[in-house]
């Protein structure tokens, strides 16, 4: 098995490398879906959310997780608590499902926190998706509404394109054309791929 990590600030174009990847038959882990799954029912990540947040954090037995965000927001101690807690359980779950799959499977770790919560460690390449600020800008007040204000404190409060590029293995340029990205995207999967293959 290979795992290759993937990160990037939002709005890069991970996304989009990742159905690149599954349409060449690589298998994707979504750190972002498995987050949620594990908080929209009881699990020991819910209950341990609520003994340290409060009940006021858990509706109908899920994670009310704009309220949750509100309260770490400002707090950055309350932040770091979420993560420590969050991280482990994400971390818990990835391994499972890496252990469902077979051996000569190539997965593609899509997780926003790679470095942060130690994921990288599971992976054998780290690869980032690098774009410039206006493009995420573009792409997330479109796929999520926001206006832009919004869309800029979200940018700013994640890490810059260097520090993502400083510590992948591999790093995909989204600066130019779709067509120019996606043919990029394919040459690192293919590479990557291949490495697989002669393992």
């Amino acid at each position: 098995m290979r795992v290759i990590g993937l990160c990037g600030r939002s709005g890069s174009g991970k996304s989009s490398f990742c159905k690149i990847a599954e349409a060449m038959g690589f298998e994707v882990i979504d750190c972002d879906m498995v987050y949620r799954s594990i908080v929209s029912k009881r699990t020991p990540c819910l209950n341990e959310l609520e003994a340290y947040f409060g009940s006021d954090v858990i509706v109908n037995d899920s994670l009310d997780r704009a309220r949750l965000a509100a309260i770490v927001f400002t707090d950055p101690a309350k932040l770091d608590a979420l993560n420590e807690i969050t991280h482990k359980h994400i971390l818990k779950e990835v391994e499972a499902m890496l252990g469902q799959l077979d051996s000569d499977t190539s997965v593609i770790l899509d997780a926003p926190t790679l470095f942060e919560s130690g994921a990288y460690k599971m992976c054998d390449v780290t690869v980032c998706v690098i774009a410039p600020d206006e493009d995420c800008l573009r792409r997330i007040m479109l796929r999520d509404g926001l206006d832009q204000e919004k869309a800029t404190q979200r940018l700013s409060n994640q890490h810059t394109n260097d520090f993502f590029a400083s510590r992948c293995d591999v790093t995909v340029y989204n600066d130019s054309t779709q067509e120019a990205f996606f043919e990029a995207s394919r040459a690192v999967l293919d590479k990557l791929f291949l490495c697989e293959e002669g393992n």
